[in-house]
């Protein structure tokens, strides 16, 4: 931090837990969706952070309002932290992916059932007899559970399809992420 306001502590005066709030709360205020501001990535957030850690120009002897102003931009963050947040969020990233990846494989699992009802509707309707057409059918009801019917089973199948399908477009966005965020330098 350049300054501790309101007291215009410099970076070697600031407590080094204020300087892990701050770098917490700057990331988390970047990278939050809000009403008034469009959602930022994750691999952004950290560039910003990383450039927030990296001043351009030396620090000018400011102080007050106005210092802060000045230096608004200037080596705000501590690297050694902005380093320590990164490794946190590719943790963290990676907890997202395992658990994502838990929940493809029970869609998978319910996809696969619902796949074995329409084989069994498929050879329903192309049963020439009702002896056949019903013991097809006893086999969808077989398989089908909770609140699945004959009727809506293929649309529920297309709404697990469709989810399977969107988190698997998030799985590969969050491993992108983490390719993009080991490339950084702090």
């Amino acid at each position: 931090m350049v300054l501790g306001y309101p007291k215009g502590l410099t970076k070697k005066d600031i407590p080094y837990e204020g300087q892990i709030i701050r770098v917490a709360d700057e990331y988390d205020a970047i990278v939050s969706k809000r009403q008034y501001k469009s959602h930022i990535g994750i691999s952004d957030t950290i560039k910003i952070l990383i450039e927030n850690a990296n001043p351009k120009e030396p620090i000018p002897a400011s102080t007050g309002v106005k210092g802060v102003a000045e230096n608004a931009k200037l080596g705000k963050n501590n690297p050694l932290i902005v380093k320590a947040l990164i490794s946190v969020v590719i943790e963290d990233i990676e907890y997202e992916i395992s658990c994502s990846v838990d929940y493809l494989n029970s869609l998978s699992e319910v996809i696969k059932r619902l796949n074995i009802v329409k084989k069994y509707e498929d050879k329903m309707n192309k049963a020439n007899n009702d002896k056949k057409k019903q013991y097809f059918l006893d086999g969808m009801k077989m398989y089908l559970t909770g609140n699945e019917t004959v009727e809506n089973y293929s649309e529920i199948l297309n709404e697990y399809n469709t989810a399977y399908s969107n988190k698997k477009k998030d799985i590969d966005h969050l491993y992108d992420e983490i390719r993009i965020i080991k490339k950084l330098k702090v």
